[in-house]
């Protein structure tokens, strides 16, 4: 976090951003990154370039918890569905070194121990140590025993196995002494018996650590040789760690990432100083830190601050640096959506005092010195920040030469923010052009600062209010008011009405931007509303459509019935089916004229009940109807139109409130249906010549039924002479349809045999 830097190129704070972006998106959610704090093994990866140089266990199993959470980073971004190319692009470099990282995890205990099943020369020379050595004390523990002298024990000294007794049977006991206790009490003793075993035992020890150096070393090879995708890793998950530990503080301080712009357009929107909000956070603060809005841009770069000392100019242009610093290293910053930073080539600053007795440099010296290096070094992509700007010296000279300072950044058209308390620079500012007066709001009640920064009115320094606040002397205070020029007493008279009419106008601004949120919410439920009656509207068409197809379904069902009794038992007359297939066909093309049905105004009132006899109105054909039948269960009526009979529910009937108009009236007003409908013109003969039989008889059937719905009494069938074949299969068919009432071949001027006339019931 601490080498987190300002980048040079406004595309790399930009990708920075997208990063912060990126993460922040995920947090608190399923894909959220994994966590990364990896070990800092720097120190190791140049220790490795050394060939030959081993590591330990221990330092070895630091790389083995890097690529922990390097195979974690890297499983993440296979499984990640999520738009974050800010991450994916920071971890495309991960290596997880799987076999490194297996054979780590085979060779070493997490303490840095070397396992047993590191090797398997390791295995058996720990498997021949642990045999020996249990040999070796059941022998010596023996030996202990038939000694007969207390305070004897079997122990382990210098890597061999040795019997303790006290110094005074030393004699009793054959063997080499290996040593003595501190005290000199007791001594410890390597019987002649077990010199063999020790020496073995001690060779074995000697095998081990030998095997256990060469696993090390072959280890650290493997770690050498990949020591440049460990670095990457290293480097990858450590901006990994940097950029969670920038979005949990984001998130902390309610932050967000500025907008980043070539423009020359500074806007901050709801700042905050980042050191103030830690310390609320800690408690340290009781109030929260009051929030900065502040705008430059190229029209107008100047904005010179100016109220009572205390009362927040220096943490506004704090605020403003850190802010702009913050966001050119790709930073979010402690501030509102719709902050919008510029990237500037240079930030300048001259705030606090740099007063050095030791270097002989006095308060105004510091300042000129920054300010002088402010004059040199700023440019129109440059931010300046000057505090207490012309102090330090005579007030006269001071703030002549703050002015020909501000004239000359405004001459670049460098952004800047500056505070002072001459009263010669408030005149400068609102008259210059560019450059914008503004203050620090004070409260004059409770003479305390508010912290709030109000553009386009000067402040005053208000130090005897402040005195005042602090206990000064009243005496003091009112011989320092009557010391005060008439001019500047009424300038400050001046000022405080022009602030009190800028909170006026603020809090006029306030209330219209409220009362136009308040129309835009309402105009936005009145559209809302708009469009769920025009769905409404929509659905209902769509519902009425429906009826009349189901209606059209029903009688077209209706007339196919008609046409097989016709066919059968003659029940169904011609002028029955004439009057169902004209309402199936008003239906139809009612249907398919309308791209955009109108809804004719529905005559009556809805039917809750009908009994047979009653006469009701159908508003989807716009016809009269009578009631064959009460509802059954399903709530559906039979019901009679003109000839025609067919079924519909309840709820499509409504009762004819114009029933009680005269026959004469009504006739005006609308026809009867039968009157209503077009017969098309009808064809009186057909022609079947070339025609196989069965599609000869099918086009005839048809031929005759529609002769029969036009009224035609005589129709004439063509089917040639030829061999017969098709004359004979027509006549046989003709003879078993009840419509024929007699057929026979023309004469010759009719066609002779070639011609069959048939005459229709």
């Amino acid at each position: 976090m601490l080498a987190i830097q300002g980048y040079a190129r406004l595309d790399d704070a930009r990708s920075a951003q997208q990063l912060y972006r990126d993460v922040i998106s995920l947090l608190g959610t399923s894909e959220e990154a994994p966590p990364a704090s990896p070990p800092d093994v720097r120190a190791l990866l140049e220790q490795l370039e050394t060939e030959g140089a081993v590591l330990s266990g221990e330092e070895l199993w630091q790389f083995r918890l890097l690529l922990d959470q390097a195979a974690a980073a890297h499983a993440w971004t296979r499984k990640i569905r999520s738009e974050t190319p800010g991450l994916l692009r920071l971890l495309q470099d991960v290596e997880p070194l799987p076999s490194v990282h297996r054979d780590l995890g085979q060779a070493l205990e997490p303490s840095g121990e070397v396992r047993d099943e590191a090797s398997p020369d390791l295995a058996r020379i720990r498997r021949s140590i642990q045999v020996l050595r249990e040999r070796l004390a059941q022998k010596l523990e023996a030996m202990s025993r038939g000694l007969g002298i207390p305070e004897t024990f079997v122990t382990l000294r210098d890597g061999r196995y040795a019997i303790a007794v006290p110094a005074s049977h030393r004699r009793e006991v054959p063997g080499v002494a290996l040593g003595y206790s501190g005290s000199g009490a007791t001594v410890f003793l390597e019987p002649r018996e077990a010199t063999e075993a020790n020496t073995e035992l001690s060779d074995l020890f000697m095998d081990e650590i030998r095997e256990v150096n060469r696993i090390l070393r072959e280890l650290s090879g493997l770690l050498r040789r990949d020591r440049g995708p460990l670095a990457r890793d290293l480097d990858c998950l450590a901006r990994l760690d940097a950029a969670e530990a920038v979005a949990s503080w984001a998130q902390a301080v309610q932050g967000s990432l500025p907008r980043l712009t070539e423009e020359r357009s500074l806007v901050l929107r709801g700042a905050r100083h980042p050191i103030l909000v830690e310390r609320h956070a800690r408690g340290e603060m009781p109030h929260a830190p009051v929030p900065l809005d502040l705008e430059l841009d190229a029209e107008q770069p100047l904005l010179l601050v100016t109220g009572p000392n205390m009362g927040g100019k220096t943490v506004a242009i704090k605020t403003t640096g850190l802010t702009a610093l913050l966001a050119m290293a790709g930073l979010p910053v402690p501030a509102a959506e719709g902050t919008s930073i510029p990237w500037f080539d240079h930030v300048v600053c001259d705030i606090g005092d740099e007063q050095s007795l030791m270097e002989d440099v006095s308060t105004f010296l510091s300042h000129l010195r920054r300010v002088s290096e402010a004059i040199s070094t700023a440019t129109p992509l440059s931010l300046v920040l000057l505090d207490e700007l012309g102090s330090g010296t005579d007030p006269t000279e001071g703030a002549a030469l703050g002015q020909a300072i501000l004239e000359r950044l405004l001459d670049r058209r460098t952004l800047c923010v500056a505070t002072t308390h001459h009263g010669a620079l408030k005149a400068f500012a609102s008259e210059a052009s560019g450059a914008r007066n503004a203050s620090m709001a004070f409260d004059e009640e409770t003479l305390k600062p508010k912290f709030t920064l109000l553009v386009g009115v000067p402040g005053r320094s208000r130090a005897l209010q402040v005195a005042e606040r602090f206990g000064m002397n009243r005496e003091v205070l009112a011989r320092a008011r009557d010391l005060l020029p008439q001019g500047e007493r009424d300038l400050g008279a001046l000022i405080e009405e022009l602030g009190t009419l800028k909170n006026e106008v603020a809090r006029e601004r306030e209330q219209l931007t409220e009362t136009r949120m308040r129309l835009a919410q309402r105009e936005g439920e009145l559209r809302t509303a708009l469009t769920r009656l025009e769905s409404e509207k929509r659905e209902r068409k769509q519902a009425e459509l429906a009826a009349r197809r189901d209606l059209l379904r029903t009688l077209e069902s209706q007339i196919d019935e008609y046409r097989k009794k016709l066919r059968s038992d003659k029940k169904a007359s011609a002028q029955t089916l004439e009057e169902a297939r004209g309402l199936a066909r008003r239906v139809s093309e009612s249907i398919d004229s309308e791209t955009e049905w109108t809804q004719v105004p529905e005559r009556g009132e809805p039917v809750q009940g009908v009994r047979e006899g009653d006469k009701v109105y159908v508003p989807a054909l716009q016809a009269e109807g009578v009631a064959l039948s009460g509802p059954d269960h399903d709530g559906r009526v039979r019901v009679r139109i003109g000839a025609a009979t067919t079924v519909l529910p309840l709820a499509r009937l409504r009762r004819d409130t114009g029933e009680t108009k005269s026959k004469q009236e009504r006739s005006k007003e609308e026809k009867p249906l039968r009157r209503e409908v077009e017969i098309p013109d009808v064809a009186r003969e057909i022609d079947v010549r070339g025609f196989e039989p069965d599609d000869a008889i099918r086009a005839v059937e048809t031929f005759l039924e529609n002769a029969i719905m036009g009224g035609v009494d005589r129709a004439r069938i063509i089917h040639g002479k030829g061999r017969g074949i098709l004359r004979e299969r027509l006549k046989h068919w003709l003879k078993d349809q009840p419509t024929v009432k007699e057929f026979q071949l023309g004469e010759l001027r009719e066609g002779g045999t070639g011609v069959t006339i048939v005459t229709l019931e």
